[in-house]
């Protein structure tokens, strides 16, 4: 659990946790209950590392992937 917390710090966690920040700040500040609340659902996802989907908006790989459609041929037929 720990090593989930301390890794895997890429931009987009990095941003979260900023949003996190000034959204608790500004909560703080205005007395602003929903702004507290956007700070602590993005806090959480900087903190557990999700994303928009669960999975931290991991692309897929193309290793399942079917290759390209080969270039067809067509060939014209002509009436007798």
């Amino acid at each position: 659990m720990k090593a989930r917390l301390m890794q895997g710090w890429d931009f987009a966690r990095i941003l979260r946790a900023g949003l996190a920040v000034a959204f608790i700040g500004a909560g703080v500040a205005g007395n602003d209950g929903f702004a507290l609340l956007a700070g602590g659902f993005f806090g959480l996802q900087a903190v557990f590392n999700v994303g928009c989907c669960g999975a931290a908006c991991a692309s897929p790989s193309g290793a399942g992937r079917e290759p390209r459609p080969q270039q067809i041929q067509y060939e014209e037929i002509e009436r007798p």
